[in-house]
Formats: C-alpha cells, sequence, structure tokens
C-alpha cells in the first residue's frame, strides 16, 4: 500500500470515529432539530444504495438522481432559518468549487422554509449549485432512510459514483472534515475506473 493511500486510509479512520459536539438548530418554536453533531464515513463494503429521487429546483427547473450516474455528489440539508446552516454556507460553497474539477456536485435539499427565504439565502451566500424546493424535499429526505434523522438540520450526505452513501454529517460541518471526505470520495471513483 503506497504511503498517499495509507494516509487517506488513515484520515477516514479517523473521520469514522469522530463525534464531535456541535450546537443544535432550532425552530422558532426553540424544539431542538439537530441535537449531536456526528461525522460518519462508511467503508465501501458497507455502503447502501440511496434510493432515486427527484425535486423542483429553487432556481426553476425539474432535478432527477439519475442525472447524477457516475458522479460523487454532495447533498446538504438545509433552511434559512437555521443558524448553523448559515455558518456552514461558505464552507459548503468553497468545498463545491474546489471540488468541481473531480467531477463532484453539490445539491442543496431545502426544508421547513419557503422558496422567497431560501432563494434570498442562496442570493447573500453566493451558492451556485442548485436546491431542492421545500415543498418536494420529502422524497429526497426519505431517500436516504435512517442516515438522515427527518429533524437533523443541517446534515451533508455524500454520495459515491455507485450512487451509494459514502459518509454523513449531521450537525454543521466544517472546511477541513467535508473536504478531506468530498476529496477522498472522488479519488475512489478515480481509482475504480
Amino acid at each position: 500500500m503506497n504511503s498517499r493511500r495509507t494516509r487517506r486510509t488513515r484520515a477516514a479512520a479517523a473521520l469514522v470515529v469522530a463525534t464531535i459536539g456541535l450546537s443544535a438548530c432550532t425552530t422558532d418554536a426553540g424544539t431542538p432539530t439537530a441535537t449531536d453533531g456526528v461525522v460518519q464515513v462508511i467503508a465501501p463494503q458497507d455502503r447502501q444504495q440511496v434510493k432515486p429521487f427527484t425535486g423542483e429546483l429553487l432556481g426553476g427547473g425539474h432535478f432527477d438522481t439519475t442525472s447524477m450516474a457516475s458522479k460523487v455528489v454532495v447533498y446538504n440539508v438545509w433552511g434559512s432559518w437555521c443558524a448553523p446552516c448559515r455558518s456552514e454556507a461558505p464552507v459548503l460553497k468553497r468545498v463545491s468549487e474546489e471540488t468541481q474539477d473531480l467531477g463532484v456536485r453539490f445539491v442543496g435539499i431545502n426544508v421547513r422554509d419557503n422558496d422567497a427565504a431560501a432563494r434570498a439565502f442562496e442570493d447573500n451566500y453566493n451558492i451556485e449549485y442548485p436546491s431542492i424546493t421545500t415543498d418536494t424535499s420529502s422524497a429526497a429526505v426519505l431517500a436516504f432512510g435512517p442516515a438522515l434523522p427527518p429533524s437533523a438540520v443541517p446534515s451533508t450526505l455524500i454520495v459515491d459514483a455507485q450512487g451509494r452513501l459514502a459518509a454523513r454529517i449531521v450537525g454543521p460541518t466544517d472546511y477541513s472534515t467535508l473536504s478531506t471526505i468530498v476529496t477522498e470520495t472522488a479519488a475512489e471513483a478515480d481509482t475504480s475506473q
């Protein structure tokens, strides 16, 4: 095993067991929506297929997961009302831009929001990747099954090039964590071709 692969394996193993304390995102009623922060990287042999889903996009148009076949895709569950979503937005934007040439795609899943507030959020943070509207996001949330608790906002899910869940981050993410996981997942796709 070469030293680059050893470093990747060690980094992935460290992320598998990483559990970080993160602040909860709350609704206007004060109900917590993400109480624990968890980072989990799933070994390739243990990954499960993500169910296909579709949705309408905030910017107009239709999204279908089949359009992402053979791509590593990062799905971020967010709402404009969520303070941790605001803190992680620049991180998501940066990693999406840095990994685009690797073939990685980002898709937002907007929840419990209204389209006008969601579009204002995206404009404010210069988010250029598409987001599924709140009205059509339930199919996307359900596609991840128990890996995505319904109230876990924000959450980020990384799907490998075979359409399997490769990693999940429940709670806000940081640059180092997200960049490492996404880059490593993209590198897996390169070595398998």
